[in-house]
C-alpha cells in the first residue's frame, strides 16, 4: 500500500516551516508599519518566498538549499536592523529574528526536513 505524503517522516517539520515563510512573506508585505517606519519598505521573501514554500511541500530538487541560503541573508538582515532601530520596533524585529532561526533551524539542520525533502 502506498504511504500519504503526511505520513512521511518529516512532514510536520516541514509544513511548519512552509507556513512560518508564508506567513512571513504576507505579514511583511500587508503590515510594513510594524516593522519600519510609514516612508520606510520592508518585504521578506515576497511571492517567490510563496512558491518556494509551496515547492518545499512538494519536494521540488534544490529547494531546501535554495531557501537556506535566502533565509541566511533574511535572518543576516533582520538581525542588523534588530540591533540598530528604535525601540518602536525593536520587539516585532525580534520576534521576526526568532522566527527566522527556527526556519534556518529547520531547513539547514534537521534530519526530518531533509529526510522528506530528499525522499529517503
Amino acid at each position: 500500500m502506498k504511504e500519504k505524503f503526511y505520513q512521511r517522516k518529516g512532514f510536520i517539520p516541514t509544513l511548519i516551516t512552509a507556513i512560518l515563510i508564508i506567513a512571513i512573506a504576507i505579514i511583511t508585505k500587508q503590515f510594513k508599519t510594524l516593522f519600519v517606519p510609514e516612508s520606510g519598505n520592508l518585504k521578506i521573501f515576497g511571492g517567490l518566498g510563496i512558491l518556494l514554500a509551496i515547492g518545499l511541500l512538494l519536494r521540488w530538487k534544490y529547494v531546501r538549499q535554495i531557501l537556506g541560503v535566502i533565509v541566511l541573508l533574511a535572518t543576516a538582515g533582520v538581525g542588523f536592523l534588530a540591533f540598530n532601530v528604535n525601540n518602536e520596533f525593536l520587539l516585532s524585529h525580534l520576534i521576526l529574528l526568532v522566527s527566522l532561526i527556527v526556519i534556518l533551524y529547520f531547513l539547514i539542520v534537521s534530519k526530518s526536513v531533509k529526510c522528506y525533502i530528499d525522499n529517503e
